[in-house]
């Protein structure tokens, strides 16, 4: 998934070498290179975002997407300290893909390329050039004697396509003509091979497809006397119209559920736009909606750092520079508020107030492939730190992975009778996509209160056959209230699960978390004595690609029957906050009260409809609050 999902071997033939005069006359008559405007503002990899599996690895190795940076290290030797002296292109191909492909995508050369063209030293372009020269003569020779599988081929190809435009474009005014033939020649074969993979490809929503249709855009917008340059762009347009019409939902999600992949998507059709916009081509159908959907999803989404969430297959990946780019090409203006949002059709909700609180819902509509098993699980932030956080993702070819990063228990979910998602728990690197019936069955948003509701069915196979609602209740801006209701028959062992961030966790009395934050906040159980034991061990999480250590909390219940759980997060002094649960075979309900506040009444109806009651106050709703 991170790499090929076809191995045809690349097809050969010295660059230039076979063209005729007319043909290199043609590749002289070029398009408009429209990204020229953003060059002073974003280094390359800020505007031109990542796949996952690339950008994990371009962490890893150059840990920066400063050009500058990128730059320095590269001509210091980084790559031949990875990948040996003198490089072995294909050191890596059998035991870490990624690691391999990365090299192959060449995704470093527009930094090269924008160094160059900002600073006008040439020494820069130069160093470029040979290195692409070398890559090109010793790849070609590997191709030819069968000793690689994966370089020539799908994202490597795509990749390359866009990468070798820019160094083009940007070092126009000092290449010679042999130099832009010997790019020309590797465009032209690149992209007969675009043509053939993703040409005659099944069309999906999978993000290499659409990938490999920007490629096809760049070389036939801006090669227009490149042969098929015609087919190039009509193959584009056919595949782009199928991602803007079914990879995206309609509220603007992605199929994948990919966060991290998102600014990455985004800048796919961005790219488009601006390459046919500038010379003059038609717009693939139902683009710019889709652009506008983009930016307002990236805006509602992105956590108070910035960035996208760490969920299922995901770098945290800043959105301000896409959301900055699209901004200069749609007409209309960012209108909208940082308020709370249910996207009903991605299946994920949003709960935030305007300063203190985020919240992440994701009941796991999807599991498998890119996505985790984390069902119904929640992440929250509190005043700009994160303190509950999903446990992320890590280098694709690490073995982590699959052994913790996509199991259940790597996220803010409830293991029941000790069973786990069988197919993202097992070794197997990429298991097969598989939708589920979990859900956010209710969200609404209230002056004083914004609630969501969850439901995992009891047909899901790590369930047990327990039903499970999850409700999550921001209540004055001051608490974060959570509610488990278990619909079972017999005895079940219940592990609800909390990931923090790295910070100090501590049991202030007895069953009561304290993380000591900025900000201390409290867990605490509104029935302690339902609580046979409380946890602190230690787990994993992703920060930026790196896998560090940090404390994770297990409370085990065991219960007979239905189980109603209460836990309340809080900053307020945990001795000033008292609780009380009530439940019926109608609902459950919890009195929260301080020292300095009257009561306040949490209602929630097991039926809509059906009237329930508790400490005096009755609804026939979903959930009331009432003081």
């Amino acid at each position: 998934m991170g790499y090929a999902l076809c191995h045809k071997a690349y097809p050969f033939g010295q660059p230039g070498a076979h063209l005729s005069q007319r043909q290199l006359t043609l590749h002289d008559q070029t398009g408009t290179f429209p990204f020229v405007q953003f060059l002073e503002q974003f280094n390359i990899g800020e505007f031109i975002p990542k796949d996952q599996g690339g950008k994990f690895i371009q962490m890893e190795i150059l840990k920066t997407e400063e050009d500058a940076l990128i730059v320095e290290k590269i001509q210091n030797g980084i790559l031949q300290f990875v990948y040996g002296d003198p490089i072995d292109w294909i050191r890596f191909e059998k035991q870490e893909l990624e690691k391999s492909v990365w090299l192959a995508r060449l995704y470093f050369l527009p930094s090269f390329a924008r160094i160059y063209y900002l600073t006008k030293e040439k020494h820069y372009l130069d160093y470029a050039f040979s290195f692409t020269r070398l890559w090109y003569r010793e790849n070609s020779q590997l191709a030819q004697e069968g000793k690689t599988r994966y370089n020539w081929t799908d994202m490597q190809i795509a990749w390359r396509c866009i990468h070798l435009s820019w160094l083009y474009f940007l070092g126009e005014d000092q290449l010679s003509r042999n130099d832009k033939e010997f790019i020309a020649g590797i465009l032209q074969n690149h992209s007969s091979v675009l043509l053939e993979h993703f040409g005659e490809q099944k069309l999906n929503e999978f993000n290499h497809q659409a990938h490999g249709a920007l490629a096809m855009l760049y070389v036939g917008a801006l090669f227009p006397g490149m042969p098929h340059a015609g087919e190039l762009l009509s193959t584009a347009q056919r595949i782009l119209e199928h991602h803007i019409r079914h990879a995206f939902y309609p509220d603007g999600g992605n199929m994948e559920q990919m966060f991290g992949y998102y600014p990455f998507e985004a800048h796919i059709f961005r790219d488009a736009y601006l390459l046919c916009t500038a010379n003059n081509i038609a717009l693939p159908a139902g683009i710019e909606p889709l652009l506008y959907k983009m930016r307002d999803y990236l805006l509602m989404v992105k956590q108070p750092d910035d960035t996208m969430p760490v969920v299922n297959d995901s770098y945290e990946m800043p959105v301000t520079p896409i959301v900055a780019t699209l901004s200069t090409l749609l007409s209309q203006p960012i209108s909208q508020k940082n308020r709370s949002k249910l996207f009903a059709e991605t299946q994920i909700g949003i709960v935030r107030d305007d300063a203190d609180w985020y919240l992440l819902a994701n009941p796991a509509k999807s599991i498998g492939a890119h996505m985790h098993a984390g069902r119904l699980a929640f992440n929250f932030w509190y005043k700009g730190s994160p303190l509950l956080r999903d446990s992320g993702c890590c280098n694709y070819d690490d073995p982590l992975l699959v052994s913790w990063y996509r199991t259940t228990k790597a996220h803010n979910t409830v293991i029941i009778d000790g069973k786990s998602d069988a197919a993202t728990s097992a070794d197997i690197l990429w298991t097969a996509k598989r939708e589920t019936d979990n859900k956010i069955v209710d969200f609404e948003q209230q002056h004083d209160y914004t609630f969501l509701r969850m439901h995992s069915p009891a047909s899901e196979e790590v369930n047990g056959s327990v039903e499970w609602y999850r409700s999550l209740v921001l209540v004055h801006q001051k608490y974060l209230v959570l509610y488990d209701y278990f619909k079972a028959a017999g005895s079940h062992d219940y592990e609800i699960l909390f990931h923090f961030d790295r910070t100090d966790v501590s049991v202030s009395r007895e069953k009561i978390l304290t993380l000591h934050n900025k900000e201390a906040m409290h867990c605490i159980p509104a029935d302690l004595t339902l609580v046979d034991n409380l946890q602190i061990t230690e787990g994993l999480i992703a920060v930026k690609g790196k896998t560090e250590r940090a404390p994770m909390a297990t409370y085990t219940i065991k219960a007979d029957g239905d189980l109603h759980s209460f836990m309340l997060f809080t900053p307020q002094d945990e001795q000033e906050v008292m609780l009380q649960k009530f439940t019926s075979d109608k609902g459950a309900a919890l009195q929260l009260k301080t020292k300095h506040q009257q009561a306040v009444h949490l209602l929630f109806a097991n039926e809509k409809g059906v009237p329930f009651s508790a400490f005096g106050k009755q609804t026939d709703k979903p959930f009331e609050i009432t003081q």
